[in-house]
């Protein structure tokens, strides 16, 4: 199949679509990636979009997967989804969801979304919309047998009420916000406990590349986790700070307890690859009539 993925694409390897890219590729398919950001930088927004509409005209695609793709004209969507069959992947959370997508969610032929929550908002709007686990990558995301220098790490921004939370911790915590591809795995490694923080309901890949790395996880609850990870056994869901605190110093105190977790969710997550979400999207192509 030959595929146009819209999206932002870096040398380093750090953007997600570097990824999912690789793994439509590992498919056998043929892959080209445009830069919309990039594009527009040079041409303007218009510009950008017109060259869009050509290039698709001009080289025939079987199928043109957008990556949320926000400020592209909707009328360009429209056009577009003319020419050839159309997916819009959108991994962010519900908050997110603004006006500007959900008008794009009906002008593709499906919608992928990583968040359930999102999913019962788009099925509103376009029957043709699924859940799809944006996972994580297995060529990076995997465990190095390293000495633990961190007792409690999170890897992210601190924004929303990320930070009230960890100024409420009794232990220090090591922040790490520049942990991108190999690096977010030896990260990982580091850590004995790695801490999630959910925003708008939803989790983010930190969760799978977490459990793939074979790191030991205390998480925030999400929306229907527990239809996909189980408490205490795949990591551990904390209530509120309090509860919080407990388990940190239980689970600092139990190492084999940790390893345990950790490794039986290291198993659990092994259907969440980024290969597994390429082989979604092109199964839904081949249902979307």
């Amino acid at each position: 199949m030959k595929i146009l993925f819209i999206g932002v694409f870096d040398r380093e390897g750090k953007s997600t679509n570097v990824s999912q890219i690789l793994s439509l590729k590992k498919l056998g398919h043929e892959v080209s990636g445009y830069n919309y950001r990039q594009k527009a930088a040079l041409m303007g927004n218009e510009g950008r979009d017109k060259d869009l509409v050509s290039t698709i005209r001009n080289r025939n695609f079987d199928l043109v997967i957008y990556s949320k793709c926000n400020v592209i004209a909707l009328q360009t969507f429209r056009e577009i989804n003319k020419l050839t069959k159309t997916c819009m992947w959108f991994m962010d959370p519900l908050i997110t969801y603004n006006q500007e997508i959900r008008e794009k969610t009906t002008a593709v032929d499906y919608f992928c979304c990583d968040k359930e929550n999102v999913l019962k908002e788009a099925l509103k709007i376009n029957k043709n919309s699924f859940h799809v686990f944006e996972g994580y990558d297995s060529d990076i995301d995997k465990p190095h047998n390293i000495k633990k220098q961190y007792d409690i790490s999170f890897i992210g921004n601190i924004y929303g009420d990320r930070a009230q939370i960890i100024n409420q911790i009794n232990k220090p915590v090591n922040i790490i916000s520049d942990a991108y591809s190999r690096k977010h795995a030896l990260e990982v490694s580091k850590s004995k406990i790695n801490l999630n923080l959910c925003t708008a309901s939803g989790a983010s890949d930190r969760v799978y590349k977490v459990l793939a790395t074979k790191g030991f996880l205390i998480s925030d609850d999400w929306y229907n986790r527990e239809k996909y990870f189980i408490d205490g056994k795949d990591l551990i869901i904390f209530k509120n700070i309090n509860d919080l605190n407990q388990k940190i110093e239980y689970y600092l105190q139990n190492p084999q307890e940790t390893q345990k977790i950790a490794e039986y969710g290291c198993k659990t997550v092994q259907q969440f690859t980024r290969l597994n979400w390429a082989k979604q999207i092109i199964n839904l192509y081949d249902e979307i009539k």
